[in-house]
């Protein structure tokens, strides 16, 4: 029985406590974060469908649409990732592709789908991006700012899960199955799912290509595992370079963070290119937070930009555990 109070599935009012809670923690990390001499931006929580769709069909299928009467009709979506905007925001701000500009924000974004049975399709979604910046210093800035903002939320036992898309999408390439890469064979990686990956590329995999899938996704560990993951890829330059690019990272970082290697962990949106990580914690059955570089989206709004960074979903890790 439908009645008028009942709200729909997977979103949740906040009452005064949790309210409280919510909005004491928002203000403390966007202190933090200014103090870091990142600038406060507040973007638009609605976007013409098609500047977001056309990043990928995992974006796509994670936005709500309607209909704008303001504009003839035209699609509009309820923004499911401020990444988007805020490098709609950056192209219109930086002067040129080299200007370094440091962005931070607290926003509510609306997912139209969500992975985990407990998951709010409504997010307080925080994030830290630099543009400008192609160093790896950048890289380091960006993860050490997430591991201080998960230890100000008093998240202690922080696990990094680090990887490089490209060597994922190499990895494809070098098995001819680059043109399968999809949303859904990324979900089956990260999950080491072999049997679903097999179903899923049907006659473009035989046996040999199978064995070289399991040996991939069996590429996961401590700073022990590199000399193993580099034999697998021995010849291949272009993938030796992006792990020696992780090792300066995982070096640059405090000792008491653990970090592993996972070459599988690639269930991300498209427009991740390059270095990209996962951060978990044991009161938590999923991602707490995800980041990386993402040149391929910057690309879409005009200027070609490096760019890397972080979000995670604040009501997520304050009221879900």
């Amino acid at each position: 029985m439908i009645t008028t109070w009942s709200i729909p599935d997977k979103v949740e009012d906040l009452y005064p406590q949790k309210a409280l809670e919510l909005e004491k923690n928002r203000r403390a990390l966007v202190d933090f974060f200014l103090k870091k001499k990142f600038e406060l931006i507040s973007p638009a929580m609605i976007e013409y469908a098609d500047n977001v769709s056309f990043n990928g069909k995992s974006v796509d299928s994670d936005m709500f649409k309607l209909s704008d009467p303001l504009s003839s009709g035209r699609l509009i979506g309820i923004t499911p990732d401020l990444t988007i905007q805020t490098a709609r925001i950056d192209n219109y701000l930086a002067s040129s592709s080299t200007d370094i500009k440091s962005y931070c924000y607290c926003g509510p974004v609306l997912k139209a789908d969500t992975s985990s049975f407990n998951q709010s399709r409504e997010e307080l979604q925080v994030g830290v991006e630099i543009y400008g910046n192609e160093k790896v210093e950048a890289d380091i800035t960006v993860v050490s700012t997430l591991i201080n903002s998960l230890k100000l939320l008093k998240i202690k036992d922080i696990l990094l899960s680090f990887n490089d898309i490209t060597i994922y999408t190499e990895f494809l390439k070098s098995l001819a199955l680059s043109a399968h890469d999809s949303k859904q064979l990324r979900s089956f990686f990260a999950k080491k799912d072999l049997i679903s990956i097999k179903n899923l590329l049907g006659k473009n995999i035989n046996s040999d290509k199978i064995s070289k899938i399991e040996l991939f996704m069996d590429m996961f560990g401590n700073d022990k595992s590199f000399k193993k993951i580099q034999e697998f890829f021995v010849g291949n330059r272009v993938i030796l370079d992006r792990l020696k690019n992780l090792k300066k990272i995982m070096n640059a970082l405090p000792s008491s963070v653990k970090i592993i290697i996972d070459l599988s962990d690639v269930d991300f949106y498209e427009y991740h290119s390059g270095f990209i990580f996962s951060a978990y914690s044991s009161k938590y059955t999923s991602p707490i937070a995800k980041g990386g570089r993402f040149e391929n989206l910057t690309t879409n709004f005009g200027k070609k930009r490096p760019a890397v960074g972080f979000t995670f979903d604040l009501r997520s890790l304050l009221f879900v555990g």
